[in-house]
């Protein structure tokens, strides 16, 4: 959209005067009338009733369009200052490494995010770290990074998880699997089949991708692995051992060897963004506030469609 004559139609407005709004501008009354024609133009609608000294009012269109006009001219300016800026901070974001498959999902959603913080501020961005689960808490405690996105609240001392959006869990089976010819399986049944788990990693992490909050985790049939990347959970798929649970989100580019299966009455469960209790940056407090949105587009983005 043609920024400069989005800017002269809202000085028109604010106005109510071509000759008022060309003085705030700086600019002749003729310029100001070409550039709300060639707004006009562009909409293909007239926005403004005229009349020879200044302005009537707005047409249907025009009170339509002044309602998102400043939000269009907002989000014009911030995409400019985030194309010429370089953010001169980073706030890094553990993420559990070998989320390779997620990655088409999450440079937008990124890109979002960044942009919604830099309107508050300016030269901050985000940048998010792989990192083995083992890791996780640890780099947070010692200052590697900034805050960790996981799935389940944590238990760690001077550590505040806060609450995201919603984790939707899905079944992932090898093909030949039985399920692999069933579009959906009631999730009590998943729960018992022979599930792949980590006994290294937290149950704060584990508990949502052995369906523990389906039937008790001590009865539940669980194949343990070192499993530290998405990479080691595929392997054992590929071998036979089990089946498991991932985020949704995580079966966006699935290798044709596995396959996701939807899970019929799962609980809902959360994404959760973990920080040191004691750090209260301004600019990592508003980041935490816009990672709900940064979540719901990578799950939505997974969702199967519909033919």
């Amino acid at each position: 959209m043609d920024v400069v004559a989005l800017i002269a139609f809202l000085a028109v407005v604010r106005h109510r005067h071509y000759g008022h709004a060309a003085a705030e501008l700086g600019v002749s009354i003729s310029a100001v009338t070409k550039r709300v024609q060639r707004l006009e133009v562009e909409l293909g609608v007239p926005l403004i009733e005229r009349d020879s000294g200044g302005v009537i009012g707005l047409t249907a269109a025009g009170r339509r369009f002044v309602q998102v006009a400043p939000r269009v001219l907002e989000a014009a300016q911030a995409a400019r200052l985030a194309a010429l800026a370089e953010p001169t901070e980073r706030l890094a974001v553990a993420i559990p490494a070998g989320v390779e498959a997620v990655a088409p999902l999450m440079p937008a959603a990124l890109a979002t995010l960044e942009l919604s913080l830099s309107h508050a501020y300016p030269g901050v961005g985000v940048a998010l770290v792989p990192t083995v689960f083992d890791r996780l808490t640890a780099d947070l405690l010692d200052g590697v990074v900034d805050a960790v996105l996981s799935f389940g609240a944590s238990e760690a001392e001077g550590v505040t998880s806060t609450r995201l959006g919603e984790l939707r869990r899905v079944g992932l089976v090898p093909t030949g699997h039985p399920y692999t010819y069933r579009r959906s399986v009631p999730v009590a049944e998943f729960a018992r089949q022979r599930l792949l788990y980590s006994p290294d990693l937290p149950r704060s992490y584990m508990d949502p991708f052995v369906l523990a909050d389906v039937r008790p985790r001590e009865g539940a049939a669980l194949v343990a692995l070192t499993a530290s990347r998405t990479s080691d959970v595929a392997g054992q798929l590929l071998a036979g051992h089990g089946i498991t649970v991932i985020p949704a989100a995580l079966s966006a580019a699935l290798p044709p060897a596995l396959k996701r299966v939807e899970l019929e009455g799962v609980p809902p469960c959360w994404y959760y963004l973990h920080h040191r209790t004691a750090d209260l940056r301004p600019e990592l407090l508003a980041m935490i506030a816009l990672f709900a949105d940064f979540t719901e587009t990578i799950t939505r983005a997974a969702q199967p469609r519909r033919h």
